[in-house]
């Protein structure tokens, strides 16, 4: 084939084209959000991105993110545990409930929770029973399900000590 030197770079020039379209057409069906992903995002309490700035246990204790660490006002818990918490509170995962057992509102603990980004805090409303934890978020009026064993992971014992 003979072409001009013009020709030629118009043949490079379609040919990247071609190849970054096709890496692009590959690339969607390979990363596309599929349903167990969107199940996993769903989830979360807050989501994977979600950062938790202020997480209050009313009346009684306050958790504060302080740049990478965290306070709890008053001090009762250490920088490990307090740690440990945060990181179930960001990680812990758990089945939406469409259908919540009647469960009575004075018996919550009730915690607020303020993300980066937000401007509402969430209202968290959470129950034990004898074979679950529940959780009830006021502010998007949705029901998760967990294992009993994560509530003192969430709630230590130290919480209630104030």
């Amino acid at each position: 084939m003979k072409l001009s030197r013009t020709g030629w770079n118009n043949v490079i020039i379609f040919a990247v084209m071609a190849f970054i379209l096709l890496i692009n057409v590959t690339n969607n069906k390979i990363f596309s959000e599929d349903e167990s992903t969107s199940n996993t995002e769903q989830a979360t309490l807050f989501g994977a991105h979600a950062t938790i700035l202020t997480l209050t246990f009313y009346p009684n204790v306050t958790i504060e993110r302080i740049g990478k660490t965290w306070r709890s006002i008053p001090a009762t818990l250490n920088e490990q545990g307090l740690e440990q918490m945060m990181r179930s509170w960001k990680h812990s995962e758990g089945d939406t409930v469409k259908h919540p057992p009647l469960l009575d509102e004075k018996m919550a603990l009730v915690v607020k929770v303020e993300l980066a980004g937000q401007d509402q805090p969430h209202t968290l409303n959470l129950y034990a029973t004898d074979t679950e934890f529940l959780i009830f978020n006021r502010t998007t009026q949705l029901w998760k399900s967990f294992p009993l064993a994560i509530f003192s992971q969430l709630v230590p014992n130290e919480i209630f000590s104030v």
